[in-house]
């Protein structure tokens, strides 16, 4: 890196030194050609060679060798005063400006006529004489004799006039010395762009892709002030170099404004810096669309002031980086101060501040050299820091790795201490939990089995008290039939007498006063009664005894078909004791298909929500129209049974938990809140629904669907 450092220094020292040399040339004996210079500038942009001439009092002597028409729309006529001092009398008259946009060169013929040859960038440059960038125009002068020679020059750029007249030899020197440097200098820039190029290829970073589109058109920008791109990328295009000198240093601003950005990083070492760099951007695009509309005096004024500041912004920014600790912006804050100088002195040459010769005139492109070789050092160096950060990184990872390992070791040794400890708290726990679960296991056995012998005890007092009327009823009716039965006795008695008595109309008389005496007939008729009525108590608790099979299914260990209607009626039967004259109990059954479920688990189902309609009914203060009804329906395939009550109803915010385990809205000891949940528990795994329809004031309604050929779970609790 270091040796082509110094072979490009090395470069750039001689390009210096091959334009100083042409210079001393070009100035040396070009001068002694020239006696005076005088200039007027045609504001009318009108005026003709003849009258040029014959208004010689209008024109101004020139006090400097290089005229400076700055930027101006006028045409500006120069009137030069040669003398041959030399031997040859073929001389070249050279106008050593290549961006002049209009040249009209006159020169005086022995007819007193003038003869006119026009050149400039508004023509293919095919059209020029000698294939020169420089406007070079054959002049015959002998030796000692004088001659005044006429320039028209028009353009839109910066319009500076650096006049030579010398012989042909010499003109032929400086634009080899000219052509060595310019190669020279487009050789470092080219080398520059294949080694950027050379280098993302191998490291895949974009930066280089936009350093080396940054140098190319730094490079079409340098060679197009010296006429280059003229003459080998568009001679034929005339257009392309009207618009290159607005469009071209446009582009390299936006350019280098996005290196310089991608370069430094901005986006993460100074943000505020970075959303700020747009800005620059509308200007140069303004300048670009004024120039190409036909504004070149604003495009150029607007485009040179950004330029400003941009470089500006670009240098103070790139100190704050560096200050920030970004290194590879020294490179880029050396690389663009050499830029920033070789503009300034070019600047100055404008602006007459320097004096016009090859070094002020060629700044801009020692400063570029010089700034994309010491760029290119910065971006190789960036490998290097990006290697030495990485190395650095290595080591850091590799000791945060070894210390790492020695805390997880630590770490581990610890754990396990904490683990060992932990495990044992944790059987501890685990036992002291297996407790606590059987004992809540025990706890809901016992609860589950409370709710049950409390659904049994309210069934077993109805039984009871249902059986004991008729059995009250049959009791009752033994005593008299008894002594119904001995009276009978007794007169059959009286007649078997007749078997052994002589005396039959004695025993028959007998006969007659006992009947007369026990009331035979009414006897008769009470017996009749009295046998009557044990049978119907005898009958009734049939019939409860068949219900309360029916209810209970003890000898089901399966699903089966069942009549849930049966089963509705069966429950009602049992329940038929809690009800009081008050409440209307009203069924409307429909023929419903018999359905695959566990009977017994569906009668508790009935019993409980029966029960709990019962005991809602008669909680009311006042008992008025009460009701109970059940209705059942066959729907899409599913048994559905509403249960619906006139009692008080049952609250929104109570209605949300009623399925809940041990919730209950009866007051404490009435009930354990498990009802209505093991209810809900025999409906889900039946596969079925529950709902709840209820309002305060209003009763409440309990629809319930099963599945017609459902497949229940298999249900334990």
């Amino acid at each position: 890196m270091k040796k082509f450092l110094k072979i490009t220094g090395l470069f750039l020292f001689v390009l210096f030194r091959i334009n100083v040399y042409a210079s001393s040339i070009y100035e040396k004996e070009g001068n002694n050609f020239i006696e005076e210079i005088f200039y007027y500038t045609d504001k009318t942009n009108s005026l003709t060679i003849n009258q040029v001439k014959d208004s010689s009092h209008l024109f101004k002597k020139s006090q400097k060798d290089v005229l400076n028409f700055g930027i101006s729309k006028n045409a500006h006529w120069i009137k030069v005063q040669v003398k041959n001092k030399s031997s040859k009398k073929n001389l070249i008259f050279s106008l050593n400006q290549p961006i002049i946009d209009e040249v009209w060169f006159y020169k005086l013929e022995k007819d007193s006529s003038f003869s006119e040859i026009s050149y400039g960038e508004y023509l293919p440059f095919s059209n020029r004489y000698y294939q020169s960038t420089d406007y070079l125009f054959d002049i015959t002068l002998e030796p000692g004799a004088k001659q005044v020679y006429y320039l028209k020059v028009k353009s839109k750029e910066n319009c500076q006039i650096p006049i030579y007249v010398s012989t042909i030899r010499n003109v032929y020197n400086f634009s080899l010395y000219k052509s060595l440097a310019s190669g020279i200098y487009i050789g470092i820039m080219v080398v520059m762009i294949f080694y950027n190029l050379f280098i993302f290829f191998i490291f895949r970073d974009i930066s280089y892709v936009k350093y080396s589109g940054y140098i190319i058109l730094v490079l079409l920008t340098q060679v197009s002030l010296q006429g280059y791109t003229f003459q080998f990328l568009w001679p034929n295009f005339p257009q392309l170099a009207i618009y290159s000198p607005f469009l071209l240093p446009s582009l390299v601003g936006i350019a280098g404004l996005e290196f310089f950005k991608d370069f430094l990083k901005l986006k993460e070492t100074y943000k505020q810096a970075h959303f700020f760099s747009f800005f620059f951007l509308v200007p140069y695009t303004v300048s670009i669309v004024l120039g190409f509309t036909g504004g070149y005096n604003l495009s150029f004024m607007i485009m040179e002031v950004n330029a400003a500041m941009v470089s500006i912004f670009m240098l103070v920014i790139a100190y704050i980086v560096y200050k920030r600790g970004f290194k590879p912006a020294r490179f880029f804050l050396i690389g663009w101060s050499v830029f920033l100088i070789g503009i300034c002195i070019y600047v100055m040459k404008d602006f007459e501040i320097l004096p016009y010769n090859n070094f002020t005139r060629y700044t801009m492109h020692i400063g570029s050299g010089i700034e994309v070789v010491l760029l290119s050092f910065a971006l190789a160096d960036k490998i290097n820091i990006l290697k030495k950060e990485k190395e650095e990184s290595q080591a850091k990872a590799l000791h945060i790795s070894l210390e790492n390992e020695r805390l997880v070791t630590e770490q581990n040794i610890e754990l396990e201490q904490k683990v060992k400890e932990r495990t044992q708290k944790l059987e501890i726990a685990n036992t002291q939990l297996t407790d606590t679960l059987q004992n809540l296991q025990s706890a809901q056995m016992q609860l589950i089995e409370s709710e049950k012998m409390s659904s049994l005890g309210q069934l077993t007092a109805g039984i009871a008290h249902e059986i004991n009327n008729p059995i009250n009823f049959v009791s009752a009716n033994i005593s008299p039939l008894k002594l119904d039965i001995q009276d009978l006795i007794a007169v059959i008695n009286t007649y078997d007498e007749l078997l052994t008595s002589s005396d039959v109309e004695k025993i028959l008389a007998k006969v007659v006063k006992l009947k007369e005496d026990i009331n035979y007939e009414l006897v008769l008729s009470e017996i009749q009664h009295l046998l009557h009525g044990i049978e119907d108590g005898a009958k009734r608790t049939s019939e409860i005894v068949r219900g309360l099979k029916s209810f209970s299914h003890l000898d089901e260990a399966e699903q089966k078909p069942a009549d849930i209607n049966e089963g509705i009626r069966s429950t009602l039967v049992l329940l038929k004791n809690s009800l009081v004259a008050e409440i209307d109990l009203s069924t409307h059954l429909a023929n419903l298909p018999l359905v695959e479920c566990f009977p017994g688990k569906m009668n508790q189902v009935f019993m409980n929500i029966l029960s709990n309609a019962i005991q809602a009914v008669k909680s009311k203060s006042v008992l008025k129209d009460e009701f109970i009804r059940v209705t059942t329906r066959e729907i899409n395939d599913y048994a559905v049974i509403e249960i619906e009550d006139s009692g008080p109803g049952i609250p929104k915010a109570a209605q949300i938990r009623i399925f809940e385990p041990f919730y209950t809205t009866k007051p404490v000891g009435e009930g354990t809140g498990l009802g209505l949940s093991i209810v809900f528990n025999i409906i889900k795994k039946h596969n079925g629904s529950i709902e709840l329809d209820s309002e305060e004031g209003r009763g409440t309604k309990f629809t319930i669907r099963i599945p017609i050929k459902g497949n229940p779970e298999n249900i334990t609790s």
